[in-house]
């Protein structure tokens, strides 16, 4: 699939002004920019989103800044100066919506919190995102991913309860970012459904902390309802050559397609397995049935013998794998952008898909300050005399990055 799309998007001619680093905030950022909205990304001065330095391949520009930046346009401004922060004053004057990823208190230090927003602009959304949130104890403190990882319970249902338990580690993603995202898209689009309804605007408040303990599976509110700790582990076998995950049920009809599938249709008559009850008795056993069967086939033999069976299965990719498989270009999950450095490359799209309108990458990630002067031209009405005073001040910066 190649960069453009034949349909506005949903938010088309929703103004977003970003002021966010990394992954949480522009994360955000980007759902609303593949659905149409203009996003200004507002970057620090001089260096820009310190993603952009988050580089640890042989790669012209980092990886993680075009993933989470297609699309927007870029000002790098100082907005410790009076001009940089007026100009940051006008953009929000301006915007619909305002997402910001600062240390709670900060926007209000600089001038830019909610309410003085809200008096220039009574309409406006603010979704302000943070570690712990804005209220609470730990308000002030610090907060990334990992963290949240680890205060939410997430690492501990991953190793600690294992048996026997092992180390905690990091996941190779930062889950609490991109779920943190997700959950700041949803509460800006519910909050704009808001304001076309009533014509209020809102300020929203969307935690790493509390985003990842909400979408935490069924154990914490396990131990909510009886006080008992329940980790279940979705079986991971080992196939010929490589790895499957593949069900032995839950229920009964799924498990007496699997036992179809491995070519022993008899057990699904056995007592241990008979019906649903007794299956769910003997999950252990059936798992280990189901390990001894793989261990005998491929990971392809396994994948056609098993889905065929209407059985749910998936083969272990490794990264180049699951890049570059069937289904990847069958659901448009790549798109081809042009990049002033790097040239034509693939760029993961948007996982939205819609009849009547169109969600996807609508160009590159922007450089550094790439789009300063036209910013200001046409949302500010500043001239190029203007424009060119900032630069010689070191209020603006632009560099190809």
């Amino acid at each position: 699939m190649t960069d453009g799309t034949k349909k506005p998007g949903p938010y088309a001619g929703v103004r977003v002004v970003e002021l966010g680093a990394l992954i949480a905030g522009p994360s955000c950022g980007k759902y609303l920019a593949d659905h149409g909205a203009d996003v200004i990304k507002v970057e620090r001065y001089p260096l820009g989103d310190i993603s952009r330095h988050s580089n640890r391949t042989g790669a012209k520009r980092s990886p993680m800044f075009l993933q989470h930046n297609a699309g927007k346009r870029s000002i790098c401004v100082d907005i410790k100066q009076p001009d940089g922060l007026e100009i940051v004053r006008g953009l929000c004057a301006k915007a619909d919506v305002v997402i910001q990823a600062f240390t709670p208190g900060t926007m209000d230090r600089l001038g830019l919190g909610y309410k003085t927003l809200k008096a220039a602009n009574p309409g406006i959304i603010m979704c302000s995102i943070s570690g712990f949130g804005q209220t609470g104890r730990n308000a002030n403190r610090p907060g990334y991913a990992h963290l949240a990882h680890s205060m939410a319970g997430w690492l501990s249902m991953q190793f600690v309860h294992r048996d026997p338990p092992e180390t905690p580690r990091g996941p190779g993603i930062a889950i609490a970012d991109t779920t943190t995202g997700l959950t700041a898209f949803g509460a800006v689009g519910a909050a704009l459904y808001r304001k076309a309804m009533t014509g209020e605007g809102d300020h929203l408040d969307i935690a790493l902390f509390d985003s990842l303990y909400g979408s935490n599976d069924s154990s914490l509110q396990t131990y909510l309802t009886n006080g008992e700790i329940d980790v279940w582990y979705h079986p991971v076998h080992a196939a010929k050559d490589g790895y499957v995950t593949a069900l032995a049920g839950p229920d009964h009809a799924s498990w007496r397609r699997a036992c179809v599938a491995m070519g022993q249709p008899e057990l699904a008559e056995d007592p241990h397995f008979c019906d649903q009850k007794s299956l769910t008795g003997h999950l252990d056993e059936a798992a280990a049935i189901m390990q001894d069967w793989l261990a005998s086939v491929t990971c392809a033999e396994a994948e056609q013998a098993l889905t065929e069976n209407h059985v749910p299965c998936g083969i272990v990719y490794t990264i180049d794998q699951a890049a570059r498989q069937p289904q990847v270009t069958d659901r448009g999950l790549t798109v081809t952008v042009n990049d002033p450095l790097l040239g034509k490359h693939d760029q993961i799209n948007s996982a939205f898909k819609y009849e009547n309108a169109e969600s996807g990458v609508r160009g590159p990630a922007p450089m550094l300050g790439e789009h300063n002067a036209e910013v200001l031209r046409e949302e500010l009405g500043y001239d190029d005399e203007r424009i060119a005073r900032l630069q010689a001040d070191a209020v603006l910066q632009e560099k190809q990055m």
